[in-house]
Protein backbone atom coordinates (compact mmCIF):
# COMPACT_ATOMS: atom_id res chain seq x y z
CA UNK A 1 0.00 0.00 0.00
CA UNK A 2 3.06 2.04 0.89
CA UNK A 3 4.52 1.93 -2.80
CA UNK A 4 0.78 2.52 -4.54
CA UNK A 5 0.54 5.80 -2.13
CA UNK A 6 4.35 6.82 -2.83
CA UNK A 7 3.22 6.31 -6.80
CA UNK A 8 0.24 7.64 -7.49
CA UNK A 9 -0.66 9.95 -3.43
CA UNK A 10 -3.45 7.92 -3.50
CA UNK A 11 -6.44 7.66 -0.55
CA UNK A 12 -6.68 4.17 0.82
CA UNK A 13 -9.48 3.17 2.44
CA UNK A 14 -8.38 -0.41 4.29
CA UNK A 15 -11.06 -2.64 5.89
CA UNK A 16 -10.12 -5.38 8.52
CA UNK A 17 -11.82 -7.33 11.49
CA UNK A 18 -9.34 -5.45 13.92
CA UNK A 19 -11.21 -2.95 16.03
CA UNK A 20 -10.45 -0.12 15.52
CA UNK A 21 -7.38 1.78 17.93
CA UNK A 22 -9.07 3.94 20.94
CA UNK A 23 -5.40 4.95 21.05
CA UNK A 24 -2.13 4.72 21.79
CA UNK A 25 -1.23 1.56 23.05
CA UNK A 26 -1.18 0.83 26.58
CA UNK A 27 2.49 1.34 27.86
CA UNK A 28 2.46 -1.93 29.34
CA UNK A 29 2.78 -3.86 25.72
CA UNK A 30 4.51 -1.46 23.65
CA UNK A 31 7.91 -2.24 25.24
CA UNK A 32 7.47 -5.72 24.11
CA UNK A 33 8.62 -6.06 20.62
CA UNK A 34 7.40 -9.24 19.84
CA UNK A 35 4.54 -12.35 20.19
CA UNK A 36 6.48 -14.12 22.69
CA UNK A 37 7.48 -10.79 24.74
CA UNK A 38 3.70 -9.96 24.75
CA UNK A 39 2.72 -13.71 25.92
CA UNK A 40 4.87 -12.73 28.81
CA UNK A 41 3.53 -9.53 29.82
CA UNK A 42 0.21 -10.31 29.55
CA UNK A 43 0.27 -13.38 31.70
CA UNK A 44 2.13 -11.26 34.28
CA UNK A 45 -1.19 -9.54 34.60
CA UNK A 46 -2.82 -11.68 35.96
CA UNK A 47 -6.10 -10.17 33.87
CA UNK A 48 -6.12 -13.96 31.66
CA UNK A 49 -7.55 -17.00 32.71
CA UNK A 50 -5.42 -19.53 30.48
CA UNK A 51 -2.79 -19.61 27.95
CA UNK A 52 -5.67 -19.30 25.08
CA UNK A 53 -6.91 -16.10 26.51
CA UNK A 54 -3.06 -14.96 26.88
CA UNK A 55 -2.35 -15.81 23.25
CA UNK A 56 -6.10 -14.22 21.83
CA UNK A 57 -4.91 -11.14 23.10
CA UNK A 58 -1.03 -10.83 22.10
CA UNK A 59 -2.64 -11.42 18.55
CA UNK A 60 -4.91 -8.39 19.31
CA UNK A 61 -2.33 -6.22 20.53
CA UNK A 62 -0.07 -7.24 17.37
CA UNK A 63 -2.99 -6.50 14.74
CA UNK A 64 -3.69 -3.19 16.47
CA UNK A 65 0.16 -2.85 15.24
CA UNK A 66 -0.31 -3.51 11.93
CA UNK A 67 -2.99 -1.56 11.06
CA UNK A 68 -1.36 1.31 13.06
CA UNK A 69 1.80 0.89 11.02
CA UNK A 70 0.05 -0.08 7.20
CA UNK A 71 -1.72 3.79 7.85
CA UNK A 72 1.56 5.55 8.74
CA UNK A 73 3.18 3.45 6.17
CA UNK A 74 0.75 4.87 3.32
CA UNK A 75 0.67 8.54 5.27
CA UNK A 76 4.24 8.85 5.40
CA UNK A 77 4.26 7.73 1.50
CA UNK A 78 2.28 10.85 0.48
CA UNK A 79 -1.09 9.19 0.52
CA UNK A 80 -3.95 9.54 2.69
CA UNK A 81 -5.33 6.85 4.58
CA UNK A 82 -8.07 5.65 6.81
CA UNK A 83 -9.33 2.33 8.25
CA UNK A 84 -12.81 0.39 9.03
CA UNK A 85 -13.62 -2.40 11.38
CA UNK A 86 -15.78 -4.77 9.24
CA UNK A 87 -16.20 -8.05 9.16
CA UNK A 88 -15.11 -8.95 5.57
CA UNK A 89 -16.65 -12.35 5.32
CA UNK A 90 -20.16 -10.64 5.93
CA UNK A 91 -21.27 -9.79 2.32
CA UNK A 92 -23.63 -7.13 3.61
CA UNK A 93 -21.09 -5.53 6.05
CA UNK A 94 -18.68 -4.88 2.78
CA UNK A 95 -21.46 -4.09 0.46
CA UNK A 96 -21.95 -1.29 3.15
CA UNK A 97 -18.84 -0.17 3.33
CA UNK A 98 -17.69 -0.31 -0.53
CA UNK A 99 -21.19 2.47 -0.55
CA UNK A 100 -20.03 4.93 1.60
CA UNK A 101 -16.74 4.77 0.13
CA UNK A 102 -17.72 5.14 -3.56
CA UNK A 103 -20.40 7.56 -1.86
CA UNK A 104 -17.81 9.68 -0.21
CA UNK A 105 -15.69 9.72 -3.05
CA UNK A 106 -17.21 9.33 -6.55
CA UNK A 107 -15.57 6.16 -7.19
CA UNK A 108 -13.55 3.71 -6.41
CA UNK A 109 -10.38 2.92 -8.59
CA UNK A 110 -8.81 -0.58 -7.41
CA UNK A 111 -9.11 -2.66 -4.78
CA UNK A 112 -6.79 -5.23 -3.36
CA UNK A 113 -7.60 -8.44 -0.84
CA UNK A 114 -5.17 -9.35 1.29
CA UNK A 115 -6.32 -11.65 4.14
CA UNK A 116 -5.38 -15.13 5.27
CA UNK A 117 -4.96 -17.42 8.18
CA UNK A 118 -3.30 -20.58 8.53
CA UNK A 119 -4.51 -23.64 11.28
CA UNK A 120 -1.83 -26.14 9.56
CA UNK A 121 -2.59 -29.61 10.66
CA UNK A 122 -2.73 -32.70 9.03
CA UNK A 123 -6.55 -32.97 6.90
CA UNK A 124 -7.03 -36.23 9.27
CA UNK A 125 -6.74 -33.67 12.31
CA UNK A 126 -8.08 -30.64 10.65
CA UNK A 127 -11.97 -29.94 11.74
CA UNK A 128 -14.70 -29.10 9.73
CA UNK A 129 -14.51 -25.56 11.70
CA UNK A 130 -10.82 -24.87 11.24
CA UNK A 131 -11.22 -25.25 7.55
CA UNK A 132 -14.03 -22.97 7.04
CA UNK A 133 -12.02 -20.40 8.74
CA UNK A 134 -9.13 -20.90 6.88
CA UNK A 135 -10.96 -21.40 3.63
CA UNK A 136 -13.68 -18.84 4.02
CA UNK A 137 -11.17 -16.02 4.84
CA UNK A 138 -9.98 -16.29 1.66
CA UNK A 139 -12.62 -16.89 -0.65
CA UNK A 140 -15.79 -15.56 0.92
CA UNK A 141 -13.79 -12.50 1.54
CA UNK A 142 -13.13 -11.92 -1.94
CA UNK A 143 -16.42 -13.24 -2.88
CA UNK A 144 -17.97 -10.07 -1.01
CA UNK A 145 -15.44 -7.53 -2.04
CA UNK A 146 -15.53 -8.28 -5.71
CA UNK A 147 -19.35 -8.49 -5.68
CA UNK A 148 -20.01 -5.01 -3.87
CA UNK A 149 -18.13 -3.20 -6.05
CA UNK A 150 -19.78 -4.82 -9.07
CA UNK A 151 -22.82 -3.33 -7.93
CA UNK A 152 -21.29 0.23 -8.37
CA UNK A 153 -22.29 1.88 -11.54
CA UNK A 154 -20.70 0.96 -14.44
CA UNK A 155 -18.35 3.77 -14.91
CA UNK A 156 -17.17 4.00 -11.38
CA UNK A 157 -16.33 0.62 -10.59
CA UNK A 158 -12.73 -0.55 -10.01
CA UNK A 159 -10.24 -1.04 -12.98
CA UNK A 160 -7.91 -3.86 -10.84
CA UNK A 161 -8.49 -6.08 -8.92
CA UNK A 162 -5.22 -7.64 -6.82
CA UNK A 163 -5.87 -10.80 -4.57
CA UNK A 164 -3.25 -12.07 -2.39
CA UNK A 165 -2.88 -15.60 -2.87
CA UNK A 166 -0.08 -18.17 -2.11
CA UNK A 167 2.66 -20.37 -3.21
CA UNK A 168 0.68 -23.08 -1.66
CA UNK A 169 -1.60 -23.01 -4.36
CA UNK A 170 0.73 -24.16 -6.98
CA UNK A 171 2.80 -26.51 -5.05
CA UNK A 172 0.81 -27.15 -1.69
CA UNK A 173 2.10 -28.09 1.39
CA UNK A 174 2.42 -30.02 4.11
CA UNK A 175 -0.81 -29.89 6.63
CA UNK A 176 -2.41 -26.52 4.29
CA UNK A 177 -4.45 -28.12 2.41
CA UNK A 178 -7.42 -25.78 3.49
CA UNK A 179 -4.79 -22.76 2.55
CA UNK A 180 -3.76 -24.28 -0.48
CA UNK A 181 -7.37 -24.67 -1.86
CA UNK A 182 -8.40 -21.23 -0.70
CA UNK A 183 -5.58 -19.64 -2.41
CA UNK A 184 -6.31 -21.67 -5.73
CA UNK A 185 -10.07 -20.60 -5.75
CA UNK A 186 -8.94 -17.36 -4.72
CA UNK A 187 -7.29 -17.40 -8.47
CA UNK A 188 -10.74 -18.53 -10.12
CA UNK A 189 -13.04 -15.48 -8.03
CA UNK A 190 -10.59 -13.20 -10.09
CA UNK A 191 -10.50 -14.82 -13.70
CA UNK A 192 -14.24 -14.90 -13.22
CA UNK A 193 -14.64 -11.45 -12.05
CA UNK A 194 -12.65 -10.28 -14.74
CA UNK A 195 -14.30 -12.34 -17.69
CA UNK A 196 -17.30 -11.08 -16.14
CA UNK A 197 -16.78 -7.06 -15.96
CA UNK A 198 -13.99 -6.81 -18.63
CA UNK A 199 -11.30 -5.13 -16.07
CA UNK A 200 -7.82 -7.12 -15.36
CA UNK A 201 -7.81 -9.46 -11.87
CA UNK A 202 -4.17 -10.67 -10.80
CA UNK A 203 -3.37 -13.03 -8.41
CA UNK A 204 0.09 -12.87 -6.82
CA UNK A 205 0.93 -16.47 -5.37
CA UNK A 206 3.18 -14.98 -2.80
CA UNK A 207 6.21 -17.04 -1.06
CA UNK A 208 6.46 -17.30 2.80
CA UNK A 209 6.58 -14.20 4.81
CA UNK A 210 8.65 -14.16 7.48
CA UNK A 211 7.59 -13.26 11.18
CA UNK A 212 8.41 -9.50 12.16
CA UNK A 213 7.98 -7.20 15.39
CA UNK A 214 4.48 -5.88 13.51
CA UNK A 215 3.67 -9.15 12.00
CA UNK A 216 3.43 -12.78 13.06
CA UNK A 217 3.78 -13.94 9.32
CA UNK A 218 2.36 -16.84 7.95
CA UNK A 219 5.01 -19.43 8.09
CA UNK A 220 6.40 -21.12 11.53
CA UNK A 221 9.81 -21.39 11.45
CA UNK A 222 9.73 -25.02 10.44
CA UNK A 223 7.64 -24.66 7.25
CA UNK A 224 9.70 -21.85 6.34
CA UNK A 225 12.88 -23.81 6.68
CA UNK A 226 11.14 -26.38 4.53
CA UNK A 227 9.97 -23.94 2.06
CA UNK A 228 13.73 -22.77 1.65
CA UNK A 229 14.77 -26.59 1.62
CA UNK A 230 12.16 -26.47 -2.11
CA UNK A 231 13.65 -23.39 -3.14
CA UNK A 232 10.79 -21.30 -1.92
CA UNK A 233 12.29 -18.78 0.33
Amino acid sequence: MAVLAAAARCRVELLGRTPVPAGPEDPLTAAAADRAALRGVLARTGRYGSPADVERAAGLVLAGREVAAALDAVRAAGGRARYRSVDCRDAAAVLQAVKEIHAEHGRIDGVVHAAGIVEDRLIADKSPESFRRVHGTKTQIAAALLAAVEQLPEGERPRFAVLFGSIAAVLGNRGQSDYAAANDALEAYGAAWAARTGRRALTVHWGPWAPSPVHGGMVVPELARHYARRGCA
